[in-house]
């Protein structure tokens, strides 16, 4: 045999759901733990962003049924230490010990083995519904979806997160995902599919209709190789997290051991749908400016310019076509150096900043709202910044708050301790830790300025929101923000403008110490002092005592009033 005959033989292509199947981890399938929480993270995200684009409150239940396996025995509890201890070596940002501790966890799942949990994962929500033809493709085929050919904020975007759910579904238990999805007219259509992998396709197992009176879209998977255990990166804690960031919604959950926890809504106000916008020149590079202008109903690379790009006028337009010295052609017969030439020119003029009208944050009212129904603190202060951009020309927003005491911090065997909230386009963001820009940049600011002594052991919480048409992702696993210089420092400068409130708090709590402190102190003595005056005097020590209370208080006032003014002065 030939060398071209070998090669046609071994030669094939490989279909994205293929590729994926032998590479699930990308996707966030990697243990037993953390797989849990990126299945209901991917239905989840589906049923908020259905809901939100048809103006619908939602109302999302997620149960879950322990259906064998999962024994408690040794190893089980082995795997659960280990387990806590990746997620504080992730929160610490000790990547080497990070890296051997999942090599540790994938050797003790293995030798595991069935004795991993086996779970029926059911989502239901009170969306639009589905139209049949697409419920194979929304569940079926990677890459489909309204998200990824749009600029626009969203919490997901490549369309590959739910059927890569039904894909590891199938993988662990051979079985079809169920999906009961309204249709209208009091129909609801129940399909049985799988992924077919080597076509990148929904394969339908079974079809029906039934008669019903309720609307949305309800899927029933099984899975197995999970465990399921509440932790910091755990089903529920992404739930409660995803509760706190989206105020709008009604959030039940069922678990194994038939508990059931029910997050309210804070708020019955849908938040604006974002808007989509046109790529800013100054965050295109020349491949994305030449792939636009080939998509591009221009007929000439002017109008492209203007018509495609945001805050680009018509005299701008040709200005840099002209300072470029590109031809005003055809955009589909634009070249790689011709979008070089175009891109340094738009450098080197005024352009506005691009369009942030597109953004939709939690907002200030409703983030503090929410938080104060789940953590119960005393003290919450959020802060949300004006837009900005990154990377010159690429719009982003970063919302903080702080909440401390009460339920704020997270509870560990050495009592509650500091927590951070991580989010990205309002969907929390739970592993990759310490490889995070929004850990750094918190763990980068002094506490100790804001009164905060230890921070790490702080009844603390500090939420922070990074929302962008274009999330700046360090990997495809999509849980950690890469370290870009003007997304960190707008976090910093936001984490520090609430940390001053904080500051006034606690101060506040201080001084109210330190004159409980005072007044027990001095008056603790003052019948005793009364006691002895009268004897001596050979009067009734009652008034002596009432005299002494009387002036000691009076001093104290005079000294709380001073420490006051200091206190000011040096804040002013």
């Amino acid at each position: 045999m030939d060398v071209n005959q070998e090669f046609n033989k071994r030669f094939r292509e490989v279909g994205v759901a293929e590729f994926f199947r032998k590479n699930l981890q990308m996707l966030g399938y990697s243990g037993a733990i953390r797989s849990f929480t990126t299945i209901v993270h991917e239905f989840v995200t589906n049923s908020l962003d259905a809901c939100e684009e048809y103006g619908i409150l939602p109302e999302i239940t997620v149960k879950i049924k322990d259906v064998g396996g999962g024994k408690k025995n040794r190893g089980l509890l082995k795997l659960k230490r280990r387990q806590e201890a990746l997620e504080k070596a992730e929160s610490d940002g000790h990547k080497r010990r990070a890296d051997t501790i999942r090599r540790e966890i994938e050797r003790i799942e293995n030798e595991l083995g069935d004795s991993v949990g086996h779970f029926v994962v059911t989502i239901e929500d009170n969306g639009p519904g589905i139209p049949l033809e697409y419920v194979p493709k929304v569940f079926g085929s990677m890459l489909s979806g309204t998200k990824f050919h749009r600029y626009v904020q969203s919490r997901g975007q490549q369309g590959i997160g739910a059927v890569g759910a039904v894909l590891f579904s199938q993988m662990t238990t051979g079985k079809p995902t169920k999906v009961i999805t309204s249709t209208g007219n009091g129909k609801a259509s129940v399909v049985f599919l799988r992924v077919d992998v080597e076509r990148n396709m929904a394969k339908i197992v079974d079809e029906s209709v039934i008669d019903t009176d309720w609307r949305g879209t309800k899927l029933v998977s099984e899975f197995k190789k999970l465990i399921y255990r509440r932790g910091e990166q755990s089903p529920y804690e992404y739930l409660r997290r995803t509760a706190i960031a989206n105020p709008h919604a009604t959030i039940t959950l069922h678990e194994p051991n038939k508990t059931k926890t029910v997050w309210k809504r804070t708020s019955k106000e849908l938040p604006p749908l974002p808007k989509e916008m046109k790529p800013h020149p100054l965050g295109l590079s020349a491949d994305d400016l030449q792939r636009f202008a080939k998509k591009s109903k221009a007929k000439k690379l002017s109008g492209f310019l203007q018509g495609d790009l945001s805050r680009v006028s018509s005299k701008r337009a040709q200005e840099v076509l002209k300072k470029a010295k590109v031809e005003d052609k055809d955009p589909m017969t634009i070249t790689h150096t011709d979008a070089e030439r175009i891109l340094r020119e738009f450098r080197n003029i005024n352009l506005l900043s691009p369009t942030k009208e597109g953004l939709t944050p939690i907002e200030t009212g409703h983030l503090e709202a929410s938080l104060k129904k789940i953590l119960d603190s005393k003290f919450i202060k959020a802060n949300t910044r004006k837009p900005s951009v990154y990377r010159g020309g690429i719009p982003f927003q970063v919302e903080v708050s702080v909440a401390y005491g009460g339920k704020a911090g997270k509870t560990t065997s050495d009592g509650r301790k500091m927590e951070i909230m991580r989010f990205a386009n309002k969907s929390p963001l739970l592993f990759d830790t310490g490889a995070c820009a929004i850990n750094s940049a918190i763990k980068s600011v002094n506490w100790k300025n804001y009164n905060i002594g230890d921070f790490e052991n702080a009844p603390l919480t500090v939420f922070v929101n990074v929302i962008s048409p274009h999330i700046p992702y360090r990997s495809a696993g999509k849980q950690a923000v890469a370290d870009d210089d003007d997304v960190v420092k707008e976090i910093r400068f936001a984490v520090m403008e609430v940390g001053r409130s904080l500051k006034r708090y606690v101060s506040g709590i201080h001084r109210e110490a330190l004159k409980i402190r005072r007044r027990s102190m001095f008056l603790k003595y003052a019948p005793e002092i009364a006691g002895a005056l009268g004897k001596i005097s050979e009067t009734n020590p009652e008034p002596i005592e009432n005299m002494l209370i009387d002036m000691i208080q009076k001093r104290i006032k005079l000294r709380e009033e001073k420490d006051a003014e200091e206190e000011n002065g040096a804040s002013a």
